[in-house]
């Protein structure tokens, strides 16, 4: 939202936050943050001007992920207000390729022009993340985040459990405020070399710089197809090789050339083989740095490109 608030800053007067739609006036320019928001605005004034961030695909997730009685009424009312949204916004952002696809082709409505591509990210690249001393001389994982199914914990430890058994010095750190949880499935994998941890994110940010590796993985389903989990943002930019599923559109399209890294296929013992390889690797700090740098923190991860593209976007479509 501060990438948005800085672009519009440059193209407008004046910008600022509210709680209250009795508060807008008929010529504002609106921000949303998801399709039902959009359509509380339009209920106030139908010729409201508005942009919205289309965040995730709620109906998808809704059917994966929420399991109350009214599962169904609320899938139906997330599609209704996805389709009004679709029709009636002034500009959309989408995190991915695949997300705008994926609404353009549901809903059947062109937005070439009025939309744009930006991914959830949430920190710069971090120069002295790379070269904290032997990070790349030990085998470490690291995992941040919940104990939930949609996490796939289980594919995780089931591939550490893998490559414990052929690196026995591999060690596995998991931040996780659902430590008991994490130390059942610790169990049911009968793991030893796992630490299991909790930090508040401020601290969380710095500690994860002395690991490895980190593990992103997610099911091939549509939900995960659109998304751009900030997880990939925070690994990279502490200078962190992912491991992660190739499901997931946007960084099968734009982590090409991203020296180091361990995409997951259907074959654990291909994936276990990828994997020692890197260990054979001897990384270059500085051409890893550099890596990262010059193709995916120069654009896909760069606040001043998503700024500058979005002023060039907001003056050709809104204030024209």
């Amino acid at each position: 939202m501060k990438i948005v608030e800085k672009a519009l800053w440059t193209v407008s007067s004046e910008v600022v936050y509210i709680d209250d739609l009795s508060k807008l006036d008929p010529d504002d320019i609106v921000v949303v943050v998801n399709a039902k928001a959009h359509l509380q605005v339009l209920l106030k004034n139908r010729h409201q001007k508005v942009i919205c961030w289309y965040q995730g695909i709620m109906p998808e997730e809704l059917k994966v992920n929420y399991t109350k009685k009214d599962k169904w009424f609320k899938i139906i009312l997330w599609t209704i207000f996805e389709y009004l949204s679709l029709r009636t916004v002034s500009f959309a952002l989408f995190v991915s390729d695949r997300m705008k696809e994926h609404y353009t082709k549901k809903y059947k409505v062109s937005l070439d022009k009025k939309s744009y591509i930006m991914p959830c990210f949430n920190q710069e690249l971090i120069k002295e993340a790379f070269f904290v001393p032997d990070k790349y001389k030990k085998a470490t994982f690291v995992y941040a985040g919940t104990m939930s199914k949609w996490q796939c914990i289980d594919e995780m430890l089931s591939f550490f459990k893998k490559v414990e058994s052929v690196l026995p010095e591999a060690e596995l750190t998991i931040y996780t405020p659902e430590k008991d949880i994490a130390k059942e499935y610790i169990k049911k994998y009968d793991l030893s070399n796992v630490i299991i941890d909790y930090l508040p994110y401020q601290q969380l940010s710095k500690e994860i710089r002395k690991f490895k590796y980190g593990f992103l993985i997610r099911k091939d389903i549509e939900m995960n197809r659109v998304a751009t989990p900030t997880k990939m943002n925070t690994y990279l930019a502490n200078g962190i090789i992912p491991i992660y599923s190739d499901c997931v559109y946007a960084f099968r399209e734009n982590l090409t050339e991203l020296d180091y890294q361990l995409k997951l296929s259907q074959n654990d013992e291909q994936n276990v083989n990828n994997l020692l390889n890197l260990e054979r690797m001897d990384i270059n700090t500085e051409g890893f740095f550099i890596n990262i740098n010059d193709n995916i923190f120069n654009s896909f991860y760069s606040s001043d490109y998503h700024i500058k593209n979005l002023v060039d976007k907001f003056k050709e479509e809104l204030y024209k």
